[in-house]
């Protein structure tokens, strides 16, 4: 009776976490970000303070399933944002949880938080430019961003690393105590969700069939270069719209969300790829037939991922996607993979985003704009916000624990 009560209370506390974690994804989500792959990594401050309070196994958990479902809250499942975000997550983890086991294990302090943290950020961001280079944009061409990549990381690290070790001090400073202000009992829904109800055929189809389908489309555009492959693919894309009564403006909006991208990869192939067919001069560069049709191909090959992901989060919703998950893991049960604690998780996680979205914009409101080019003023602030949405999870795992045993 004992181990299940603590089993609830630790996958209620996980969640909350996933939930507080997927807040700052979104969030950071909607800043602008001048180069492609760089970002500031905020949801990165609570696996890091779950490395330090809770463990590796923890964090690890934490990171995985706030990609999952801060990808089902945007509409990106399955995209090419949430597979980059997704292996390099666990990758960045990885690394930062192996550093933070050294540093224990020698005994001596080899690495502070921050030291983690740089790591950590420079590993996410290779891995995200190496999958892109395996998967999206297979040009040598796309490595120009590595030196940017790698000047941002140190930054980021430095600042998601500073703003994660006041925390943890903060928290010890804090341990015991909970928040003053109440929770509240109810919060408007968060607009970010893109599940349109409907009751067509592509509706009804159960969740883990539409994934498999997903994964699979995913796949075939890795593999197949054919024009007619593609015009195929659209002429399927747009039956399933019509099936499911979803616009074609709403397609063409989700491609449009990552043009930028989209019109990168086609760039790529123009500008640095070889051929003997020369179409056009510009500047320094040749422009050939054979460049034109591979940038064509892989600016196509994002637009079918975008499709896929954005007609799989438009005809299920989040919770459905959930089960989905849980069913499609199950034969992983014997790996110690329960597909029903990660349904539970990320349920509890999902109904808890509108409370800590509210409570986040209620800190960020109280942000001076004159101070906030000072970084000290930065970290200081972010901490204080986090710690108090932290704190909010303690309190409400405490609440969640009583209603257990009574």
């Amino acid at each position: 009776m004992k181990e299940n009560q603590t089993t609830d209370n630790n996958i209620y506390k996980i969640a909350l976490l996933v939930s507080l974690a997927c807040v700052l994804q979104i969030a950071e989500s909607l800043i602008p970000h001048p180069v492609p792959g760089l970002r500031l990594g905020l949801a990165n401050i609570i696996t890091l303070v779950a490395l330090v309070n809770l463990g590796f196994g923890y964090a690890l958990e934490i990171t995985v399933l706030r990609t999952v479902l801060s990808s089902f809250v945007m509409g990106t499942f399955m995209s090419p944002g949430f597979i980059l975000s997704f292996a390099a997550g666990i990758m960045s983890t990885l690394t930062m949880g192996f550093l933070y086991w050294l540093a224990h294990a020698a005994k001596q302090r080899l690495f502070s938080i921050v030291g983690i943290s740089v790591a950590g950020a420079l590993v996410h961001n290779i891995v995200q430019l190496g999958l892109a280079y395996l998967i999206l944009v297979k040009h040598p061409g796309i490595f120009i961003f590595l030196p940017w990549l790698s000047i941002g990381a140190v930054f980021i690290g430095w600042f998601t690393g500073a703003v994660s070790s006041r925390i943890c001090l903060k928290l010890k400073e804090t341990e015991g105590s909970r928040i003053a202000s109440k929770v509240k009992n109810q919060y408007q829904g968060l607009s970010l969700s893109h599940y349109l109800a409907g009751d067509s055929i592509v509706h009804r189809i159960s969740p883990e069939i539409k994934i498999a389908c997903v994964v699979i489309l995913s796949l075939a555009v890795l593999f197949f270069t054919s024009l007619w492959f593609y015009a195929a693919l659209f002429v399927f894309f747009a039956a399933v719209a019509s099936m499911s009564t979803i616009s074609f403006r709403y397609l063409f909006s989700s491609a449009r969300k990552c043009s930028s991208l989209i019109f990168v990869s086609f760039l790529f192939p123009v500008f640095f790829n070889s051929g003997k067919h020369v179409v056009s001069h510009f500047a320094y560069f040749n422009i050939t037939s054979e460049g034109l049709n591979t940038g064509i191909i892989f600016a196509l090959r994002l637009i079918c991922l975008i499709w896929a992901s954005s007609l799989l989060a438009r005809t299920t919703s989040p919770e459905d996607l959930g089960r989905g998950l849980s069913r499609i893991l199950a034969p992983l049960q014997p790996l110690g993979i329960s597909g029903k604690r990660i349904a539970a998780i990320l349920s509890l996680s999902w109904t808890a985003i509108p409370m800590f979205w509210e409570t986040a914009k209620a800190g960020i409101r109280s942000l001076d704009l004159k101070k906030a080019k000072d970084p000290r003023y930065l970290i200081t602030f972010m901490s204080d916000i986090i710690v108090n949405l932290y704190l909010e999870t303690d309190e409400l795992f405490v609440k969640s624990s009583l209603l257990t045993k009574c």
